[in-house]
């Protein structure tokens, strides 16, 4: 029996930006490349249909910038973001030989980006912090192989996977994927900025409760001195995966008697709460996958130039 199609895209560029975009580049709607898919929706500018709900969500939010404003030409603007050298045709180049590589893995990415969406236009934030978690938990072991495979030097390979596993002291949740992410930044200024969690409630005690009950969620190892009370809570760049587990943990396992449970009084509205973690959360990950993406680009750069000498 085939399976049932929950989702179908369509391109959202206005026209005048989408008649400068190399075709491959631009979404048909039939057969179209995951890793593309993914990278437009989170991008803000995809229209995506959820048959069963007959619910059309059209993708505004530009989840690659901090402050999530779009582009204003994006053939121009999101290849800079790869590398100032990288042109559109370069990433049509690169998605059109690449696209059957990890399918199966970018199709399950694309599934749980379009119920984050879906959740999230219906105001239902909590239920869209779950896919998040999915995300995560998808791409932490994903991640570091992809990246270690992509080197030809198997040395090189084994040794980057070496210094994964050695030192990740956090035999369970996703703490391969926390040595990586700082493995990835390392020496790079990125690693020194934060994840900004901003809260905007129109009860002051009760955004003082939800400070407070994130902050303790936190703990202080992994809070950013940027962070101002009641308003914005800073996470370090490369502890945002961190700081996902333990909501997740502290919210959603609610073991009887824990005394580290986020307790739901405390934070009056979950939805209203994680309507202010979530962009924070998906712009951090979306910032993950860029830097994936850029590293993959330019290994198939490396490689088709040192096939052609």
């Amino acid at each position: 029996m085939a399976q049932y199609v929950t989702f179908s895209y369509s391109d959202n560029l206005p026209q005048r930006i989408l008649s400068q975009v190399p075709e491959r580049l631009k979404i048909s709607g039939t057969r179209d490349p995951e890793i593309l898919l993914i990278l437009r929706l989170l991008s803000g500018n995809v229209e995506l249909s959820h048959h069963y709900s007959s619910k059309q969500v059209k993708s505004r939010v530009n989840y690659f910038s901090s402050d999530f404003s779009g582009f204003s030409n994006w053939k121009r603007e999101f290849p800079n973001l790869l590398s100032s050298d990288v042109t559109a045709e370069d990433l049509a180049v690169f998605i059109e030989n690449t696209k059957y590589s990890n399918k199966a893995f970018y199709s399950g990415i694309l599934s749980e980006v379009s119920h984050f969406l879906l959740h999230n236009k219906k105001g239902s934030h909590t239920s869209a912090f779950i896919y998040i978690y999915r995300i995560l938990e998808k791409i932490s072991y994903a991640f570091p192989l992809i990246y270690a495979s992509k080197s030809q030097d198997f040395l090189k390979s084994f040794n980057q996977l070496k210094d994964l596993m050695i030192g990740d002291k956090e035999k369970k949740e996703l703490g391969f994927f926390k040595v990586f992410v700082k493995k990835l930044y390392e020496g790079d200024s990125i690693a020194d900025t934060s994840i900004d969690v901003f809260l905007n409630t129109s009860n002051a005690q009760v955004q003082e409760q939800m400070y407070k009950t994130l902050k303790e969620v936190s703990g202080n190892s992994i809070l950013h001195e940027d962070s101002t009370e009641f308003d914005k809570l800073s996470i370090k760049y490369c502890e945002m995966g961190s700081f996902l587990i333990n909501v997740r943990n502290r919210f959603f396992h609610n073991l009887n008697g824990g005394s580290s449970n986020i307790e739901s009084n405390r934070i009056v509205d979950a939805d209203e709460l994680f309507s202010f973690i979530n962009p924070a959360a998906l712009y951090w990950i979306s910032m993950v996958f860029l830097e994936i993406t850029t590293y993959s680009l330019s290994e198939f750069q490396s490689h088709r130039s040192n096939a052609d000498v």
